[in-house]
């Protein structure tokens, strides 16, 4: 059954294993030309596919089939498929792509018997930055320090897919070799987007109400929903609560900004970071931090369904 499988929510890592295997599986015979077909899940014929599967091409001696989205093909059409596809045909492969397979399956248990089944998963939010430091520098040729990563992802989000095609951004725009440096994420890494949401954090940080107001609405405006921005302030005040415990305790500034892992320019001199911190005392950040976890968690059940009731509940937050 010369099958390949790759399921996962990472769509990057998942695309691009996809992509090896089948450029291995062509090179794995030089000799003979070769054509691939594309099929989409949504709107795939499954009786047509199983019938190119069977049959040779005209114009080529081997054929490879690419279905993505399997998983949305109907389950009558992926039995009709599954069926065909046991049958051994060494001029033909198929390589399928999906979000999710059933690895209770015959089909998906056999695949993986044979070393055919791939599952890629979008790396947790703890580590996405190491993997961006990874990526920059294997990919690109990029230094990119644990600060710019952090950075980035506050701005581009934990999409490896989106991550990279900002990395692709940042590598086009600066001289060759030259790091990836913090300044350079606020100018070429959707600018806009970059603008709002410092806005929206500095604005809740230093605690006012004339700014927060339009730059809590022009977050959401610009296509963030309510609980990615209560995540977002959850983030920015957590980065001030420790910013606090360590300025109670005697730290100095340029202790703080290396604990914290702050770019001095951005997040200190322009961002006021420090001075966003002094705004609330220790213990009534973490009563904020509270606050917001609560509210992440009212989101999560399905209350403030509505627009009004976001920001009254984002403006309790930011201005308590």
């Amino acid at each position: 059954m010369p099958v390949y499988a790759f399921s996962g929510n990472d769509e990057l890592r998942k695309n691009e294993a996809l992509e090896a295997e089948l450029t291995r599986w062509e090179a794995s015979d030089p000799s003979s030309a070769c054509v691939r077909e594309n099929h989409f899940g949504e709107e795939l014929h499954p009786a047509s596919v199983a019938e190119s599967y069977q049959t040779p091409d005209l114009f080529a001696p081997r054929k490879v089939l690419v279905i993505h989205n399997y998983d949305k093909v109907r389950a009558e059409g992926r039995e009709l498929l599954e069926a065909a596809f046991k049958a051994e045909n060494p001029q033909s492969a198929v390589f399928l792509s999906a979000a999710k397979l059933d690895g209770r399956s015959t089909f998906a248990k056999a695949l993986e018997k044979a070393g055919r089944l791939f599952e890629f998963k979008l790396p947790y939010d703890n580590k996405i930055p190491g993997w961006l430091m990874e990526r920059a520098q294997q990919r690109y040729g990029r230094r990119l320090g644990m600060t710019e990563a952090l950075l980035l992802q506050d701005v581009a989000g934990n999409e490896t897919s989106d991550l990279d095609h900002e990395l692709e951004k940042l590598d086009t725009f600066l001289p060759k070799g030259q790091a990836i440096t913090a300044e350079a994420i606020a100018d070429v890494v959707s600018p806009l987007k970059v603008h709002v949401i410092f806005e929206f954090q500095k604005a809740a940080g230093l605690r006012n109400p004339h700014d927060f107001l339009p730059a809590m609405r022009n977050l959401l405006d610009n296509g963030t929903d309510g609980f990615l921005a209560v995540m977002r302030l959850f983030t920015h005040f957590l980065t001030l609560t420790r910013i606090r415990a360590m300025m109670d305790e005697g730290a100095g500034e340029r202790d703080i900004v290396e604990a914290c892992k702050l770019n001095h320019f951005l997040h200190v001199q322009k961002e006021r970071y420090l001075d966003q911190a002094r705004t609330r005392s220790l213990s009534r950040w973490k009563q904020l931090l509270a606050r917001l976890a609560r509210l992440e968690w009212e989101m999560k059940q399905g209350r403030y369904p509505h627009r009004f009731e976001v920001e009254m509940a984002l403006a309790g937050v930011g201005l308590g």
